[in-house]
């Protein structure tokens, strides 16, 4: 059993009487900042209160934010373009550039970011609290809220288990440092960089996404959605399969397009095999280890952000032994796109037994990757999904994936771009990474 002691004013203090509060790590994060110059949050910046109904104006589009679209490892934000008849009943607060949107809902998550120049006067969820500062660098304040000691304050401060959330009053009393104006431009300065190489990173995925694309003819392909359609009883008969939405025109559509296309065409498994490198890590139940479960993944992007779990806190799918180069698939949801590439930092991790794991060699691993990302890929995995509430795709059906064979030398240039693009992403996180470790740094010599 864990227990602690604490004093009777530091519960009168602050009202609350649930032990959860009074963690250890909380009062040393607590005693730690008290002991360098801070001030509360409210002090140094003011929470927005602009709203917007966009259901008044039904037909013009605008960009929303809502808590799943934010990069919880990196602050990007990828928005949904909605109109606003579509608009849902939390799309009301208005943001401006430079204002930091901190999501009040499971703080331990940590969907923080700040608001780019072309988001300006856009809409977030209600689910977010929208500061913008006066007496503090909003940049550095991103950085800052991104650390140990702001996320400590946050889930100490929640409310509720089964929907822990904060409120903005609690948000308002957060301990801010506030360092000399000069550390905040360097912070500032890593950030703006670190977004530059993003971007870069970006240009160079959209461009192997064209190249594809060109490559096989698919550059104009408009997936028909027809809501009712006529389908043969032999096809039927033939697949076994009596659920409607196996049928969809978008599927016929896409098994058409491949078998039209001009190059040879394999199924996946005649180019790799499927790699099960099993572990269980309850056997060393105090060992740490790096975790990856189908949500860590980034859907738009790849990008994986881990967990460190002991031996014995692993759950019973974790038992998947990765290397760094492996190939990973979602059995779960396939259609999200939750593919990616193992990176060297994680070499020797766990993943989980949801993935289907493939060891290839470049270039054809890169070209598998966005591939089984583009549309002729999602939609292969996603036809033959079984389960409404929990999607599921079974090993077979990924090994009997369609792939055209392009050219190898136009392999090499994918290759060549996403290798570019994953780079470019691992130096802007470093550099995120750094600015990190400065302000905790500025925070521990400043409280010794």
């Amino acid at each position: 059993m864990i227990f602690s002691e604490i004093k009777f004013d530091q519960m009168t203090e602050r009202l609350r009487f649930d032990a959860e509060h009074y963690r250890a790590v909380f009062l040393k994060n607590e005693a730690i900042l008290k002991q360098i110059k801070c001030k509360h949050l409210i002090d140094v910046a003011n929470f927005s209160k602009a709203r917007r109904n966009s259901e008044n104006k039904p037909e013009e589009e605008f960009e929303y934010i809502d808590i799943s679209n934010v990069n919880v490892l990196t602050g990007e934000i990828k928005t949904q373009t909605l109109k606003g008849y579509q608009a849902p009943s939390r799309a009301r607060k208005v943001i401006k550039e430079n204002e930091i949107i901190i999501s009040t809902v499971r703080p331990n998550r940590n969907a923080v970011a700040i608001i780019p120049e072309e988001l300006d006067n856009q809409i977030c969820s209600t689910g977010f609290a929208v500061v913008k500062t006066q007496k503090v660098n909003p940049w550095f304040l991103f950085v800052y809220l991104k650390t140990k000691y702001a996320i400590n304050q946050l889930v100490r401060m929640t409310m509720a288990s089964m929907y822990p959330a904060v409120s903005e009053d609690d948000i308002g009393i957060m301990f801010i440092p506030i360092p000399p104006f000069s550390f905040q431009q360097r912070i500032e300065s890593y950030v703006k960089e670190s977004y530059k190489k993003r971007k870069k990173a970006d240009e160079k995925y959209k461009s192997a996404e064209e190249l594809l694309n060109k490559t096989l003819d698919i550059e104009k392909l408009e997936l028909k959605e027809e809501k009712t359609f006529e389908t043969r009883f032999g096809e039927i008969e033939g697949n076994q399969r009596f659920d409607v939405d196996y049928y969809l025109p978008k599927f016929t559509e896409i098994l058409k397009i491949l078998e039209n296309s001009k190059f040879e065409l394999k199924k996946l498994n005649e180019l790799c095999k499927e790699k099960i490198r099993r572990v269980n890590p309850l056997k060393k139940p105090a060992d740490k280890f790096i975790y990856v479960e189908i949500g860590d993944v980034d859907i738009s992007t790849g990008e994986i952000e881990t967990k460190s779990i002991l031996g014995h806190e692993a759950p019973l799918n974790a038992r998947r032994f990765l290397k760094a180069g492996d190939l990973m698939i979602s059995m779960v949801r396939p259609t999200r796109g939750a593919i990616t590439i193992i990176p060297e930092e994680l070499d020797d991790s766990l993943g989980s037994t949801a993935f289907y794991i493939l060891e290839v060699a470049s270039p054809l691993k890169e070209f598998l990757f966005i591939y089984l990302r583009s549309p002729l890929g999602l939609n292969q995995l996603g036809r033959p999904v079984v389960g409404t509430m929990y999607p599921t795709l079974k090993k077979e059906y990924i090994e009997e994936i369609i792939i055209p064979i392009i050219p190898e030398e136009k392999q090499k240039l994918i290759s060549n771009l996403i290798k570019q693009s994953f780079s470019l992403r691992e130096e802007a996180q470093e550099l995120l990474e750094n600015a990190k470790r400065e302000v905790e740094e500025f925070i521990e010599t400043n409280a010794g």
